[in-house]
């Protein structure tokens, strides 16, 4: 096991896999947001359905779905971060947590998914509309997206060194320099980092919807809870230059027999 670079994760016998951090995973907004959106999915009826977690890093996520119930498995190509994993698995002790060493792109060999959780990965691929389309055909009722977008104005004093936009995959966006790694012992040491290919396609966020919509699902929205204080943290500096945010795609099938459906819903103006 080597050391967490982004996971704190409490234990059943209390210790904590990075001391040094105050707040816990499952404290963090986008943490707690997509429990929401899983509770209001399926509120006490969890159990027994399944969850992927893709790149899931070091299984904080996939730990916490387990924890809520779900069937949980986390896919992690690097193998430093599978062996963390591994020992996430072991010491929170659950029967209904699971991890495989695999790419991302073959999660048609695990699925299908009642849920998708796609968290700080779809930026690190260069075909994120295929991707969108894959997760589509391999999640029965949602996904959740969470990720960076491709400004349609430059921002200037933003994180990234983005190209000019352009079109690819027929989706405005911007490529992303990934990194010049060239075998796999160099790719290992980049914990958060694309794996095969050195650069990466980000959509404009509305580019980014509209591939979630295309892949099926016919409620479609941006989750801004996960902010906190929306007004002020919306609006902020900081996050006018992470262009990130959080996705959801649902099924309103699966929504049926909780609460109002779709079709009980009246459009605006009527």
């Amino acid at each position: 096991m080597s050391s967490f670079s982004a996971h704190n994760i409490r234990f059943p016998d209390g210790t904590v896999t990075m001391p040094s951090q105050d707040h816990l995973l499952s404290d963090v907004p986008w943490c707690q947001g997509a429990k929401r959106v899983l509770t209001l999915l399926y509120g006490n009826e969890i159990r027994g359905k399944q969850i992927a977690d893709l790149g899931c890093l070091e299984g904080g996520y996939a730990l916490e779905f387990a924890r809520m119930g779900f069937d949980s498995l986390g896919i992690e190509v690097r193998q430093s971060n599978i062996d963390n994993c591994l020992e996430v698995k072991r010491r929170a002790g659950l029967a209904n947590l699971d991890f495989v060493k695999d790419d991302v792109w073959n999660i048609a060999k695990y699925g299908p998914f009642d849920v998708i959780y796609c968290c700080g990965l779809l930026y690190h691929l260069d075909r994120p509309r295929e991707f969108v389309k894959l997760m589509g055909q391999q999640a029965r009722d949602a996904i959740i997206v969470n990720t960076h977008f491709a400004p349609w104005d430059w921002y200037p004093t933003s994180e990234f060194q983005l190209s000019k936009i352009e079109r690819h995959e027929d989706l405005p966006g911007r490529w992303f320099l990934e990194h010049d790694a060239t075998n796999d012992t160099e790719r290992e040491k980049l914990k958060w980092a694309s794996w095969d290919n050195k650069r990466s396609f980000w959509p404009t966020k509305e580019a980014l919807l509209e591939s979630i919509r295309e892949a099926g699902f016919d409620l479609v929205f941006e989750q801004f809870d996960v902010l906190g204080n929306i007004l002020a943290n919306g609006t902020s500096d900081a996050t006018m230059r992470n262009h990130r945010g959080v996705f959801v795609g649902i099924r309103t099938s699966a929504l049926q027999g909780r609460g109002a459906s779709a079709s009980q819903v009246s459009p605006l103006g009527s």
